[in-house]
């Protein structure tokens, strides 16, 4: 019993950051129909920008660095959204893949410029680092900070996306640009907005991270988080904010659980995963041949 509830707690952990980076993507694309293969960059930009900003190690001095990192990779997504993929809209997938590729080496450029190549680290804050007891097992708490944070996340995307006129407005941009074009909607200034918020939810992810991760370039394709946040967008279905939340926690699951009985296989079950999925069940669990954004099915 023991076991069970590590690996499900670590998997659960291991699956909100994922989620937090598709639940970004899958916005993105959902809105845009562009694959932002920079959303790599974003992520390794929220992680080195803790380093720079965390004061003290207090649990409200770490809060406050994951938000002003969200704000900062959310101003770089701004004006790479009105500087480059504004230009790519109608240029079809392969332009749209190569501009948000050279984006993409210009941000871990960037990265590298401002905070070199020796890898960084973040320590707990105080009052997470430790563990508990829950039935006899022992759960770090920052782990369980994460989930509580996950579960933070998830619910206010679905109110953000529900319960709100710009939700209204994100849901009729993604479904018929056109038509909500011809509705009044102010289609460029919503597709900035949601290009903020993938952007924004990328930086915290990079800097949730940041205390269980040595920080340096590779994060920015990070076989950890950002190529299974890829994978979690396809298992999840394209434009499916539910979906990437379930294939991100069942993803987590199942890796935390190979780690445990097969540790030499530990990485292989994405892999395998998006391999069944493309075979038998292309659009995901929750996808639709519209590929707009769906936040229930």
């Amino acid at each position: 019993m023991n076991d069970i509830i590590s690996v499900l707690v670590a998997g659960l952990a291991q699956g909100v950051p994922i989620f937090i980076v598709a639940s970004g993507l899958t916005l993105i694309y959902g809105v845009l129909h562009v694959l932002n293969f920079a959303h790599g960059g974003f992520f390794l930009i929220g992680a080195f920008l803790v380093t720079s900003t965390i004061q003290g190690g207090s649990l409200a001095a770490f809060l406050g660095s994951v938000l002003v990192a969200g704000a900062g990779v959310m101003v770089v997504g701004v004006v790479s959204e009105l500087l480059v993929f504004r230009q790519l809209y109608k240029a079809g997938s392969t332009v749209s893949f190569l501009g948000a590729f050279a984006l993409f080496l210009a941000l871990v450029g960037l990265a590298i410029s401002v905070w070199g190549t020796n890898p960084r680290t973040v320590d707990y804050p105080d009052a997470l680092d430790g563990s508990f007891s829950l039935l006899g097992a022992r759960i770090g708490q920052y782990e369980a900070a994460m989930i509580v944070m996950g579960v933070f996340i998830a619910i206010g995307l679905w109110v953000l996306l529900t319960k709100t006129s710009l939700g209204t407005r994100v849901r009729a941009v993604s479904h018929d640009r056109t038509m909500a074009s011809a509705l009044g909607i102010r289609v460029g200034r919503v597709s900035t907005t949601v290009f903020a918020i993938g952007a924004f939810l990328a930086g915290v992810a990079g800097a949730l991270i940041s205390p269980v991760s040595s920080i340096d370039e590779g994060l920015a394709l990070s076989t950890d988080y950002m190529l299974p946040a890829f994978i979690v967008i396809i298992v999840g279905g394209l434009g499916s904010v539910p979906g990437a939340l379930v294939a991100a926690l069942a993803l987590g699951i199942i890796e935390s659980v190979i780690f445990k009985v097969a540790p030499s296989l530990s990485g292989f079950s994405y892999y395998l995963v998006v391999a069944l999925f493309l075979m038998f069940r292309p659009q995901g669990i929750f996808g639709s041949a519209s590929r707009s954004i769906q936040m229930a099915r």
